[in-house]
């Protein structure tokens, strides 16, 4: 049964429209407009003699005593096996020129999902990823870096290749010429959900909302589904952008609080469950130190793992541009097999010594190391990956060989 709510617009400021209407709701959609124009948002704030709106879009247009109509229940987007090989907007509708997505309705709220341990591996098809810092299926790894450190690249790369039943990617604040080179890589397992950095700040909110609900949606019909999001940094632009047009005071590094219980609702609807999974790799832009970045340092406390990628590393021509020792996975001892794991203790132990003397090593004070040169070499060529990805067979058969030739030297003292 659905029945419509009348009102007016009481005051226009930007996106901001204050309406007088009786018994709104936060989260009602409401269509306001007049003659002139028309645009569609959502109630976020409610007091007793009228609601707050922010428009999903334009208000150029609409004036003081327009019409604000709300309708329940409010249209929903089709979600399901309907979308996938498509591209949405924020609001589920068909973003490829394409016919409506005929799906299932979202939900208001989704079905709670039966959670389990994470007990399988996720294979993303990058060696690094996969042998030295395994993500469990179900999990959340965030992948940290400066911009043109390859966040994008690893993200597209790991759409290709990643073994799961379905692909969810988000793009969220994105350029418009990045979400036109996503379009062209849509595939029968994908759904691109995509809010670019010129729509509203509560339009590129629900665009990530929508995303993980497709994922859901999936994960209900016993689906492997991967969402990947970028990027986790600008959804939290966008949800302090909402709290503070709602004026909720400002708190730590200029975020309201509720930023950071959106990230943790957000990151924890992911996860593994008894039929199906949502297993969830966002990107994390990192300009300065982690510390001085609340949206950082709040995201990797929520997450299971990190991938820090390195400017440096990256100038220096080498991708994916991982920095293995910065980078850690809480899921790798549940996942990888003790010889599989212990191979990988093998060339992180190398690789940790081998780092710490560099700066010696190129002044030519340290020495007593005759195999640093040729290990750091074929460190280099394990972790660099061009193009193409690696099936889990080759990682693996690639990280034991590699460990058993670090393992000898590691350990043996140089002849006297």
């Amino acid at each position: 049964m659905s029945f419509r709510l009348r009102g007016r617009v009481a005051a226009v400021c930007g996106r901001r429209i204050r309406l007088r209407i009786p018994a709104a709701i936060v989260g009602d959609s409401a269509l306001v407009g007049g003659e002139g124009a028309h645009v569609l948002g959502a109630i976020e704030r409610v007091e007793r003699d009228g609601a707050t709106l922010s428009a999903h879009g334009d208000a150029t247009g609409i004036a003081c005593g327009d019409f604000a109509t709300i309708e329940r229940p409010a249209p929903r987007a089709s979600l399901g096996l309907a979308a996938l090989g498509r591209t949405l907007d924020a609001r589920g509708r068909a973003g490829d020129g394409g016919p409506p997505v005929d799906g299932l309705p979202l939900r208001a709220k989704g079905a709670s999902m039966e959670r389990v341990a994470v007990s399988e591996p996720l294979w993303t098809g990058i060696r690094a990823i996969d042998g030295l810092l395994s993500i469990g299926r179900g999990a959340r790894f965030g992948i940290y870096g400066a911009p043109g450190a390859g966040k994008s690249t690893l993200l597209s790369l790991i759409a290709k290749a990643v073994s799961a039943d379905a692909v969810v990617m988000a793009l969220v604040g994105e350029r418009h010429r990045e979400a036109t080179e996503w379009r062209a890589r849509v595939d029968a397992r994908t759904s691109l959900v995509v809010a670019t950095c010129d729509r509203p700040p509560d339009e590129r909110v629900a665009a990530a909302k929508l995303a993980l609900a497709q994922a859901r949606s999936l994960c209900e019909r016993g689906l492997d589904v991967v969402v990947l999001l970028d990027s986790l940094a600008r959804f939290a632009s966008a949800l302090r952008d909402v709290a503070v047009a709602a004026e909720e005071p400002i708190g730590r590094g200029g975020y309201p609080p509720s930023v950071f219980a959106g990230l943790a609702r957000l990151l924890e609807s992911a996860g593994p469950c008894r039929s199906g999974s949502v297993s969830l790799i966002a990107t994390v832009l990192s300009e300065g130190p982690d510390e001085l970045d609340p949206v950082c340092t709040g995201t990797r406390a929520l997450l299971d793992g990190h991938l820090v990628l390195s400017s440096a590393i990256a100038a220096a021509g080498r991708f994916p541009a991982i920095d293995l020792l910065a980078s850690s996975s809480r899921t790798m001892q549940h996942v990888a097999s003790r010889e599989h794991a212990s191979a990988a203790r093998i060339v992180r132990r190398r690789c940790a010594a081998i780092t710490s003397t560099a700066e010696l090593r190129g002044l030519g004070i340290a020495d007593n190391d005759p195999y640093a040169t040729a290990d750091e070499a074929r460190l280099e060529a394990f972790l660099r990956q061009e193009g193409e990805a690696n099936d889990p067979e080759r990682t693996l058969e690639e990280l034991h060989r590699l460990a058993d030739i670090l393992g000898e030297r590691s350990w043996t003292s140089p002849a006297t």
